[in-house]
């Protein structure tokens, strides 16, 4: 539509004339996607017709206005009335004086200069912090558009111009690899999943853009260039090369991005917070460490982006939060790759710093950055401080975690094992296993959709070079829930990670070894893994009343059931050769979890383990189940409940157990597509069999119903009725329906009051169609406290009733 703006241009009534002095064009604002077209010129260079997606235009006849160009003057006709307007959608700027005065108008459009806002970005992409931004330097997050402002050598003639802005990755941009991509100016609203650039509004010879970047694309320095050339002849062309990059970061305040955080206090600790603590010690005297982790700080952010550029990882690959987190536990310590730190547990510090003496991160990444060489030296918790400098100034949200009593598998047996003599000396040459005090790790919260639903969320990786992983001194992301399961299996390096919170640890006797077996002395199963450690958010506490502790999330209770059965899965599906020493026999009992496919939100429901026994004998089934409220990601929000069961399975025989969830338990819990998990962990007494099994259902809203009395005509009033009734036992509040429906009515928002506990919200609109044929009416409902809930109807609209002619 075009509506009253700033632009007003004037003429007489003629199809012809030139613009009155005083009058002439000060800017124009467009948006349109096939190089901003805002009119139709007629040949006498008046004004024609309005453009596809261009409806109509107001005019005052005691005024007079000028079209935005004339193919034969460059500068625009006067044409009688006055007209006020937007061009799709988008207001119109006033003319200035400048057009046809000093301007080539025949020359190509040609970019003079570039103005990042790189303020008014920076507060909008929380990133206002950082010392570049200081520095005019452009800092944005992934999938959130940011803005700019182009200043052109001449003003923009629409129906004559075309601009195109090109972005490039990496050392050898590709458009397969996703590094490449050339997008035309256009009108349409941008998303998130795709680049996008659109002329927000344009003054003179200067213009707004709107620059979408999609929500995984590859993180670090981007370089852009604009091309503009006539539109009648794509060989002669302009290229503007910015010489400033454009710093993009992950947004972990977009759902769409893989490092998506619904919690805003943890975003405000683990991703903007650049202070914090580091715990160390041992486990019956905790004591932390005060860390400058210094994010903001130059250079900190241009050495966050060479750590993944100075690495072997592929440009199209550094969207994915996955391999960008493997790649700076790689990259943070030095003995394979030339990284940021060398580690050193000599004792003898000469020609470096003392671990002690680093109080965080800086330093230490600016000397890298700097001399390009290792930085002399760190230990486990100085990595860690590093890495979660890096995380952070990258927009990963992520943590220092410290592990008391954590253990070092070096054989990937996921035991520590020591060894002894017939006469019960130790055997130091066969005794590489070990157990540290503590070990200072990471977490980076993410989703994993590269593995099964329920393993997002916080991902630990391990920056100390203890083990190689495929070839490299790297360990993770493991995800943590998959650890406290001993889900070993999945990618990556869980095994190991596993081990040092939760491995038994054995006592070996060895006679001659080789006549003789090994004999098992005596396992310890909670010498392993205990008060692990991280910063909560908020202020800096004194002392320890700032720690919070996350062992729970790693392991069950020391010598629980369900920390058992744990143990035995991750043995079993690690192929440990340390199983004989469980005395592990074969599976005779069958376990399935039934499925729940329409649960109502507000009503309760039960989830089944069924169990058969297949031998001749009798088994006792010792199981835990939990209950979990999901993201649709897999990441589990909130635990509803867990229930423990003891059952006995006669022989050939089979039984149940069950856990329920009712309203008042998990409804304060639900989250976005109320999805639950459900899991169960466990062991077979007789023969230690393990039982591992998860299953994701989701309750859902009551369908909203729409009605109509069918009677749908072209330009005849089209009368809809919906209702939704209100499933649960309380208020809802801030209710609102929300329509749309192509063809007959445009998208939009009808509020409506509180709804009571079982009542019934309920409205009608009119519309009047405007085409005939099948129409589908679509209608949501959402409160604060129940969302999700929908409905359609497909109504057959006819065509318009002719008139009779007279």
């Amino acid at each position: 539509m075009f509506s009253r703006s700033r632009y007003q241009v004037r003429g007489s009534s003629s199809t012809s004339g030139r613009v009155q002095p005083g009058r002439a064009s000060q800017g124009t604002t467009l948006a349109s996607t096939t190089a901003f077209t805002a009119f139709n010129v007629n040949k006498y260079g008046g004004l024609g017709s309005i453009i596809p997606g261009m409806s109509s235009w107001s005019r005052d006849p005691s005024e007079t206005f000028m079209s935005l160009g004339s193919p034969d003057s460059g500068v625009g006709s006067p044409t009688h009335g006055r007209g006020v307007f937007t061009c799709c959608g988008v207001p119109m700027g006033r003319p200035r004086p400048t057009i046809g005065s000093g301007q080539d108008q025949s020359a190509i459009l040609e970019v003079g200069k570039i103005d990042w806002e790189a303020a008014i970005n920076a507060t909008d992409h929380h990133t206002d912090r950082f010392d570049a931004v200081e520095s005019g330097k452009p800092v944005i997050r992934r999938g959130q558009v940011f803005k700019l402002t182009v200043h052109f050598k001449r003003q923009l003639i629409p129906h004559r111009d075309t601009i195109r802005f090109k972005f490039e990755f990496g050392r050898n941009p590709f458009i397969s690899r996703g590094t490449r991509v050339l997008r035309t100016v256009q009108g349409k609203e941008l998303d998130n999943n795709d680049w996008g650039v659109r002329l927000r509004t344009m003054s003179g010879t200067h213009t707004i853009m709107d620059v979408m970047t999609p929500a995984d694309c590859p993180v670090g320095i981007w370089k852009m260039s604009i091309i503009t050339n006539f539109k009648d002849d794509v060989k002669k062309m302009q290229t503007f090369k910015c010489d400033q990059g454009i710093y993009v970061l992950f947004n972990p305040w977009v759902k769409e991005d893989l490092t998506y955080m619904d919690d805003k206090k943890e975003i405000e600790e683990y991703v903007l917070n650049d202070m914090g603590k580091i715990w160390c010690g041992t486990s019956k005297r905790l004591r932390y460490r005060a860390w400058n982790f210094g994010q903001y700080e130059d250079p900190v952010l241009d050495a966050a982006i060479r750590v993944l550029d100075a690495s072997k990882l592929d440009a199209g690959a550094r969207g994915n939060p996955v391999k960008i987190v493997r790649t700076i536990s790689a990259m943070v310590n030095a003995p394979d790759d030339n990284g940021v730190l060398e580690g050193n547990w000599s004792g003898s510090y000469e020609g470096g710093t003392p671990p002690t003496q680093w109080q965080g991160s800086v330093q230490i990444l600016t000397k890298w950055f700097e001399s390009g060489e290792p930085v002399c030296f760190g230990q486990c918790w100085v990595f860690s401080g590093v890495t979660t400098t890096v995380l952070r100034a990258l927009g990963i949200p992520g943590r220092s975690v410290t592990n008391f009593a954590s253990a070092h598998d070096t054989n990937c047996n996921i035991t520590v094992d020591f060894h002894y003599s017939q006469d019960y000396s130790k055997l130091e040459d066969m005794n590489m296993d070990s157990i540290w005090n503590f070990h200072v790790w990471n977490e980076s919260w993410m989703a994993r959709p590269d593995l099964p639903a329920g393993n997002g969320g916080w991902q630990a990786i391990d920056a100390t070079p203890q083990e190689t992983s495929e070839g490299v001194f790297c360990a993770g992301p493991a995800a943590v829930s998959a650890i406290r399961k001993g889900e070993v299996g999945i990618l990556y390096d869980a095994p190991f990670i596993f081990a040092e919170v939760n491995a038994d640890i054995i006592h070996w006797l060895c006679p001659d070894l080789e006549t003789e077996d090994m004999v098992k002395l005596k396992m310890d199963t909670n010498g392993v893994g205990q008060s692990i450690s991280t910063k909560r958010p908020g202020p800096m506490g004194i002392g320890n009343s700032d720690r919070l502790d996350v062992t729970d999330s790693y392991k069950a209770t020391d010598r629980s059931d369900e920390e058992r059965a744990a143990v035995i899965n991750a043995l079993m599906r690690g192929h440990s050769s340390s199983t004989t020493a469980y005395d592990v026999l074969k599976e005779d009992v069958i376990f399935t979890l039934d499925d729940k496919d329409d649960v109502l939100i507000g009503q309760p429901f039960s989830i089944f383990l069924k169990m058969k026994n297949t031998s001749k004998e009798k088994r006792t089934v010792e199981i835990t189940m939990h209950l979990e409220t999901t993201y649709y990601t897999g990441v589990v929000a909130e635990k509803v409940k867990t229930e423990k069961f003891t059952v006995v399975l006669e022989p050939l025989k089979d039984n149940k157990s069950s856990i329920t969830g009712v309203p008042d338990e998990y409804l304060d819990l639900l989250v976005d597509q109320a999805a639950f998990q459900v899991s169960a962990i466990g062991t077979v007494k007789e023969t230690k069999q393990v039982i591992c099994l998860s299953d994701d259902f989701r309750v859902r809203a009551p369908d909203v119903i729409v009605k109509s009395d069918g009677k749908c005509q072209v330009g005849k009033p089209c009368k809809v009725d919906v209702k939704f009734v209100n499933p649960l036992t309380k208020i809802l509040h801030k209710c609102m329906f929300i329509l749309e429906a192509p063809g007959l009515e445009k998208p939009h928002e009808i509020a409506c009051s509180n709804v009571e506990a079982k009542g019934t919200a309920s409205m009608s609109y009119t519309c009047q169609p405007k085409h005939a044929g099948m129409k589908t009416i679509l209608v949501s409902f959402t409160s604060k406290e129940l969302s999700d809930a929908d409905g359609f109807l497909t109504v057959d609209v006819k065509p318009a009733a002719t008139s009779a002619h007279r």
